[in-house]
């Protein structure tokens, strides 16, 4: 029964691929999918500015823009250079969405070898993920509106039922929009690859196959849900491990340190905790290697069950 889903027939293709590119270990290769993984996973988020190293009187008067000599302009500039900072990066990662199928497809694993023939094609994704990501805002924006201010006007009670009412819009809306971003990052993307085409061409091809066979894309996308759960999972695990085998030295060295330092216990912190990040987010790129690999073999697996004249892992394992 398992093999007439393409998303079932694909999980132990997927693995043994998986483990056929990343065994024997290749340092070069790992480090590699680990940039790759940076760009198009990420490592999670981490605010080391969170830390108060004094009390709330402190604090405030510690971040006062002005009584650190910043004028308006010059926040404005730095603000305008993070957010510059992060499209690029967004950028970055949907270029190397399709450097990762081109690895993948033939074999070798390299950086450089099409990124500079895909940087088109990336920018197309990036302005269609962008489009996504405002309507996304706008259309939560709208629901907000819709519920929440008009009940606000009639007093506290009604505010109680308008967010009852919002909160399962809003799963249901990011459920939409994250299988778009599902489909089009499994799909759509080898498909622009197979057939040298855009955004909205490659979305029309998979839409085609995705309606003809509705059965097997319902399956996939409920597999594809419960495997990121147990993935996650998993990851968590690791990523707990990691961030006991980085914190515990470095704890304890900036325990037994602060006995000494005295005053310079804020510094001491803040110099530990940059190495204790230069450590661990390699670490944890190495880490996601694994599963990165995994999903984008298992989507390419099953896509060329959708859609044989798009099968782009014609290369055969190692």
């Amino acid at each position: 029964m398992t093999n007439d889903f393409y998303a079932f027939g694909a999980i132990d293709a997927a693995i043994s691929r998986t483990k056929s590119l990343l065994w024997p270990f290749n340092a070069g290769v790992w480090l590699r999918l680990a940039v790759i993984a940076l760009f198009i996973g990420g490592v999670g988020g981490f605010n080391p500015f969170s830390y108060n190293f004094g009390g709330a009187d402190d604090f405030d008067q510690a971040t006062v823009p002005g009584d650190l000599g910043l004028s308006d302009p010059t926040i404005l500039l730095i603000i305008g250079a993070v957010l510059l900072l992060a499209l690029l990066f967004l950028y970055l990662g949907s270029v190397f969405q399709f450097v990762f199928v081109d690895c993948l497809s033939s074999g070798e694993i390299s950086l450089s070898r099409t990124f500079g023939m895909r940087t088109g094609k990336g920018l197309r994704l990036f302005l269609f993920q962008a489009l996504l990501i405002l309507l996304l805002i706008a259309a939560m924006a709208f629901l907000v509106v819709l519920f929440v201010l008009p009940a606000a006007a009639v007093g506290n009670a009604s505010i109680l039922v308008g967010l009852i009412v919002l909160i399962p819009a809003i799963l249901l809306l990011a459920l939409v929009f994250g299988t778009i971003f599902l489909f089009t990052t499994d799909f759509v993307v080898p498909v622009m690859v197979a057939d040298d085409c855009g955004v909205i061409a490659g979305w029309k091809k998979v839409w085609s196959f995705l309606v003809a066979d509705l059965k097997n894309a319902a399956v996939y996308l409920v597999t594809r849900f419960v495997l990121g759960i147990v993935v996650g999972i998993a990851m968590f695990i690791l990523v707990l491990l990691v961030l006991l085998i980085v914190g515990i030295p470095l704890g304890g060295i900036a325990l037994l340190a602060m006995a000494f330092v005295g005053d310079a216990a804020p510094a001491l912190f803040i110099l530990l905790l940059v190495v204790g990040m230069l450590i661990a987010i390699p670490l944890l790129l190495l880490v996601q290697v694994p599963f990165v690999t995994f999903f984008r073999y298992y989507a390419l697996l099953v896509l060329r069950e959708f859609s044989p004249e798009h099968d782009l892992l014609a290369v055969p394992e190692a």
